[in-house]
């Protein structure tokens, strides 16, 4: 017969105390997630199945317990990404989130330069853009597979190998100062940009970024057109190049510094718009649509964590939550093109160009070995 020992080892004590201790997952709808249904008015028929995206494998809330921690690099304010994230942080009150605001250099690039000298200082990255492919080429990304939300993404919105998940789409169009010119001024085409006189001779800002509206150009209008446009951008309109990154250029144009911007996301417009700002979007047709990647980090040292808080942003609260607070359209199949746009007149009825992940890569190097001698060329 089997003998009960009646104490434990002052290790193994410590430990089960420390687990009983330890604050729990919680178990229903978190008191921010209601308040963000009750601001956005949703109905019961989205609400349905909202518990069941939050069922992940029991190992991966201890073992994230354990890790305490997820270091997060990403493009949201520091003030919308801790607003977004309150129903996260009250369903694992014991994830520590450690969150970095940067540019695509500081949230992408950094990253990738530590991991491959073995280091890490971040666990989840989100708006990997155009980088995509130079963490693809290092095997730098985990298989997304494994988030029970990962099928919630509507095709074209993830990796087929797993490395990345689309958390949102961004309509990459532009951002124009109505106090300078009017709607009916801006170009209604991309070719009609060539000939908008108040966008020329440094009127407009033109960023750092081309494969944002660029790039999805290519692809629908082929390279030919977009090489001969190209060349028409620097030559004709003599736009003021910026360095910054793209909502610097919508805070520039709200600021009255340019009449307009290209590439402005709607969401960028609406936050500085629905604060009092002069600031508005225009879509030239066709409308350029890329999807803002997130992936973790192969390895990560706090993986667990990371895969909770994607499992949890690609569910509807997560997705209800990004865009309750930072007006950018959700990803998931539920909610894609259901209305939830900054500017739906500026897209419906339009001719919609995708970035699709196949321009990233070696399309993307022939691109920009043609935009990057036009831009670093000194105007005359």
């Amino acid at each position: 017969m089997s003998r009960m020992t009646p104490y434990l080892r002052p290790a193994a004590l410590a430990a089960s105390l420390a687990i009983l201790a330890a604050p729990a997952a919680l178990a229903e709808t978190p008191a921010a997630a209601k308040a963000v249904i009750k601001k956005l008015g949703i109905s019961a028929a989205l609400q349905k199945g909202w518990e069941d995206e939050q069922k992940v494998p029991a190992d991966w809330i201890e073992k994230a317990r354990n890790e305490g921690t997820l270091r997060i690099y990403g493009s949201w304010d520091d003030k919308q990404f801790r607003k977004m994230s309150e129903s996260f942080s009250q369903r694992y009150p014991f994830i520590k989130l450690v969150y970095t605001r940067g540019n695509s250099t500081t949230r992408v690039q950094k990253p990738l330069i530590a991991y491959r000298e073995g280091r890490y200082i971040a666990d989840l990255l989100t708006g990997i853009g155009g980088s995509i492919f130079l963490f693809r080429e290092a095997n730098a990304l985990t298989n997304l597979k494994v988030l029970p939300n990962f099928g919630k993404l509507p095709d074209g919105m993830h990796s087929e190998s797993g490395i990345w998940a689309g958390l949102r789409t961004r309509y990459w169009c532009m951002s124009y100062n109505p106090k300078l010119i009017s709607k009916a001024e801006m170009p209604k085409r991309w070719e009609d940009l060539l000939t908008t006189a108040k966008l020329k001779d440094g009127k407009l800002a033109l960023g750092r970024l081309p494969q944002l509206w660029l790039l999805p150009l290519w692809g629908d209008k082929g390279e030919a057109w977009t090489t001969d446009y190209m060349k028409k951008i620097f030559s004709v309109v003599r736009p003021h190049r910026r360095k910054e990154g793209m909502n610097a250029l919508v805070n520039l144009v709200s600021a009255g510094e340019y009449n307009a911007a290209v590439a402005s996301a709607g969401y960028r417009v609406k936050y500085l718009q629905d604060k009092g700002a002069p600031v508005d979007w225009h879509c030239p047709e066709p409308v350029p649509v890329a999807i803002s990647e997130a992936g973790v980090m192969k390895g990560a040292p706090n993986i667990h964590a990371a895969y909770l808080y994607m499992n949890w942003l690609l569910s509807k609260e997560g997705q209800l939550a990004q865009f309750a607070t930072s007006v950018e359209p959700p990803a998931h199949k539920e909610l894609f093109n259901k209305g939830f746009l900054s500017f739906p007149k500026e897209i419906e009825g339009k001719a919609i160009a995708f970035r699709s992940p196949e321009l990233l890569g070696e399309t993307e190097k022939k691109f920009f070995s043609v935009w990057t001698p036009l831009w670093d060329e000194t105007t005359k």
